[in-house]
């Protein structure tokens, strides 16, 4: 009899699946040649539940034209237990945190992707081994995460048809001691909206610069034969809201992150006498303002405001060995956290709009990002039409446009990426 209960209890399970399958090219607009940087091909999406425990995965194969290779991704695969109290998830997870659309300063649990650093939501992040927990009391919720590895940013590296690509993959020397990681979250949900508070301790997902081997000789500049890299440690406190006014959304979200040298774990008996340390705390802000209006044709449009900015910047060389303090160049700070858009630009608008029509077999979208701290533009349009149920057939072109003179201008050194793409959708 117990075995026939088992049984049954295992009958009533239910398995759900469901995927796409996304052939696509893209080819340069100056020169019509093809672009050869790896795509997801297709992707599954599966859970199995089972009364108040799920089991679920995200897989991806991710494809290269040019060199017939294909990749299996495992993108997330976690338990998650939902209690009456909230739920409990462990696994390998992609999170999200804040109130706006795509560019939100204050989630920083996963590194992104820079492949699909143009891709929506949490296609561009990667996955990461975490336990998180969910506490619902009255309007509030609570959430806490820890990971317990640090994961670092995808970048391109040697990727010739990708103009931002960095050359050669750059050698880590101080890899993180202290890898734990640690975030908590609170909301709070009224008739006016939602108000949410963030902290997160945890390593930037980008290396800088931490150590340098410098020649000093006397009556001449000091001569830096090589620099090294590691993880700065980062905290940030953030703070996102979502209201309505009228046909209106608004949505909000700030964050102040405060970033500084880890103490290195260097063996003492193994110190160059040329080694000097950089020792430095730096306090920077993200903030995106959005607001979001839908026409009665059910045209969406979204326009936000983007800005990132150093407060305090304090940097100190010093000798390893003597700790004396010597006088050194310091080094360009880039965030190692924040929305990924912080590498293109400290201040931009970025307006977009999507509409369905006939029997909403034709989707339109459009979106542009504008450089307001320098000249450069980012402009996308996409027309996705639907022969038949499931699949589309969609056409995109990307222009980007920056300023002749500035020839370090983000936007300048992704002119020559604009691209047209043409892609075939079969969902399931």
């Amino acid at each position: 009899m117990k075995k026939l209960l088992l049984l049954l209890s295992f009958a009533s399970a239910q398995i759900n699946y469901s995927g796409e399958i996304n052939p696509s090219m893209m080819t340069r607009k100056s020169d019509q040649s093809q672009i050869n940087l790896p795509f997801r091909i297709a992707t599954l999406e599966g859970g199995y539940t089972f009364r108040s425990v799920d089991l679920k995965t995200s897989i991806a194969i991710e494809h290269r034209w040019n060199t017939g290779e294909s990749v299996f991704n495992l993108r997330e695969v976690y338990l998650a237990y939902y209690p009456d109290w909230g739920e409990v998830k462990f696994g390998k997870q992609i999170h999200a945190w804040g109130a706006v659309d795509g560019n939100n300063p204050s989630d920083n649990l996963n590194p992104y992707d820079y492949y699909y650093m143009f891709s929506p939501g949490t296609k561009r992040k990667l996955g990461t081994l975490s336990f998180s927990s969910k506490i619902y009391i009255g309007r509030f919720q609570l959430e806490g995460i820890i990971i317990p590895k640090h994961e670092i940013n995808r970048m391109p590296y040697g990727e010739k048809d990708f103009p931002l690509s960095i050359p050669v993959k750059p050698f880590v020397e101080y890899e993180v001691d202290r890898e734990m990681e640690i975030g908590f979250r609170v909301q709070n949900s009224s008739s006016l909206g939602d108000v949410g508070f963030s902290i997160f301790n945890g390593n930037d997902r980008a290396p800088s610069l931490l150590t340098a081997n410098v020649t000093f000789q006397e009556g001449v500049p000091p001569v830096v034969d090589q620099i090294n890299l590691g993880y700065r440690t980062t905290t940030t406190w953030g703070f996102d809201f979502v209201t309505f006014i009228g046909d209106f959304t608004l949505r909000g979200e700030s964050s102040i992150f405060k970033t500084k040298a880890p103490l290195l774990s260097i063996n003492l008996f193994k110190i160059p006498l040329d080694l000097y340390e950089l020792h430095q705390e730096v306090t920077y802000a993200q903030s995106v303002f959005q607001i979001e209006y839908t026409t009665a044709s059910d045209i969406t449009i979204s326009g936000q405001y983007i800005t990132s900015n150093v407060s305090t910047e304090k940097y100190d060389w010093f000798h390893t060995l003597s700790v004396e303090l010597v006088q050194l160049p310091n080094p360009t700070f880039r965030p190692g956290m924040g929305t990924p858009f912080a590498i293109f630009t400290d201040k931009a608008i970025m307006l977009s709009s999507s509409g369905v029509m006939m029997d909403d077999r034709m989707e339109l979208k459009g979106s542009t990002i504008v450089n307001m701290d320098e000249s450069g533009y980012m402009f996308t349009a996409s027309i996705g039409y639907s022969p038949w149920i499931n699949w589309k057939i969609e056409t995109a072109i990307v222009q980007f446009k920056g300023e002749k003179g500035e020839p370090e201008n983000a936007f300048t050194k992704m002119e020559d990426f604009s691209h047209l793409r043409l892609g075939l959708y079969y969902n399931f």
